[in-house]
């Protein structure tokens, strides 16, 4: 599949950044430990990761302007095929840096910090929310931004303003979870149950929304001049 293939030039083209994602991995940890909780301490981590890798997985499009985009347009390739790569590129770059949080919990566990299981259907609903945002900011750089030498500062609100404030509403609503978890007479096992089925239903959701938005944006460009 040549979509693969845009996928890799595009790693190769934002390479520098990923020198940088360790430094902003700590930062996350550091955040993660203002919470009281070690379990919430790790959701707040894995939403401040997920809130970088909304701003990361869109960082080809700065890219690909001027000369370079002319250079991948000279690849036999359809237009199908960059769009695809270009969507790959974003939704595995976050599902690169939830594995990475997926690694500290697994680390956690074998410190003996007990990780209640519901807190891992949040976690999915996390990345849900992950996949949506750099899905709608693709979509927006391929039908406003892509082509377009005058979007430098729109396209930095729009790259950081939607993870941001799901950040700060992750964090808000961390909280209140902790607090009905805590007062909650529920039984932890059925709502572990409920929480892991929201998750796995949120990702689905989100990843059909990602194939319909690639959908879109290959009907756009095939409509222009560039790609």
């Amino acid at each position: 599949m040549r979509a693969l293939y845009f996928l890799k030039i595009d790693y190769i083209l934002t390479r520098k950044q990923m020198y940088i994602v360790p430094l902003f991995f700590v930062l996350a940890l550091v955040t993660g430990k203002s919470v009281s909780t070690e379990n919430m301490s790790l959701l707040v981590t894995c939403s401040y990761m997920l809130f970088v890798s909304t701003i990361f997985s869109t960082a080809p499009f700065g890219y690909c302007v001027g000369k370079n985009r002319g250079f991948l347009l000279l690849f036999p390739a359809t237009v199908k095929d960059r769009v695809a790569g270009r969507f790959l590129y974003g939704i595995s770059f976050v599902a690169l840096l939830a594995l990475l949080c997926g690694a500290v919990v697994g680390v956690y566990v074998m410190l003996g910090v007990e990780i209640p299981l519901w807190t891992l259907g949040a976690g999915l609903c996390e990345l849900a929310v992950g996949i949506v945002i750099t899905t709608l900011e693709i979509l927006f750089f391929y039908l406003f931004g892509e082509g377009k030498e005058n979007w430098q500062y729109l396209s930095n609100i729009v790259r950081v303003a939607p993870g941001m404030a799901m950040f700060f509403a992750a964090s808000y609503l961390i909280d209140d979870a902790q607090a009905a978890v805590s007062g909650t007479e529920m039984d932890l096992e059925v709502m572990t149950g409920r929480m892991m089925q929201a998750g796995a239903l949120a990702v689905a959701a989100a990843l059909l929304l990602t194939v319909a938005a690639a959908a879109v944006c290959v009907k756009v460009i095939e409509k222009r001049d560039y790609a």
